[in-house]
């Protein structure tokens, strides 16, 4: 009875160091993890906390640049419906054809604002660019003409994007 006891004693240990080793992983193998904001916790302390965590130009390591596919589709302002999350370089269009102001924001950063005029006559007219840096529209307001399409370009190395109030 004694020998039984004393080999499932050995037995059990025996398995729970086979079990209980753990390896961990090789500098090669460790992974980047990225935290998620919920979307209640986003505005101005989103913004900051992006901009902090942002590396600064010497600091990102040299990448071969993946060419950046352009939208060559602009979306009516009228639709109302966001643009997806830019990353660096990323543009997206919209047509604005109608009349009227158009509330535009960043869901992400929604304290990022700037205003759309479409009104008869304006003197921008065509094809505008504009740029999403530093956190930023690159106007606050801008007046154009019917059938105009404006591209915004996202500078920043945090994901932006173009939504409809």
């Amino acid at each position: 009875m004694n020998n039984k006891l004393i080999a499932l004693v050995i037995g059990g240990m025996l398995i729970l160091a086979a079990c209980g080793e753990e390896t961990q992983p090789t500098k090669d193998e460790s992974v980047e993890e990225t935290a998620v904001m919920p979307e209640e916790n986003v505005g101005q302390e989103q913004v900051e906390k992006d901009k902090e965590n942002e590396k600064e130009p010497e600091e990102e390591e040299a990448e071969a640049e993946e060419p950046v596919e352009e939208n060559t589709t602009a979306v009516d302002a009228a639709s109302g419906e966001a643009s997806p999350l830019l990353s660096k370089g990323d543009m997206t269009s919209f047509v604005f054809n109608e009349t009227g102001e158009f509330s535009i924001y960043c869901e992400p950063h929604p304290v990022m604002k700037m205003t759309v005029i479409v009104e008869e006559g304006a003197s921008n007219s065509g094809e505008l660019t504009l740029d999403i840096a530093s956190y930023e529209f690159s106007e606050d307001s801008i007046t154009v003409a019917p059938g105009t399409i404006i591209t915004w370009t996202n500078q920043d190395s945090a994901q932006h994007n173009v939504a409809f109030e």
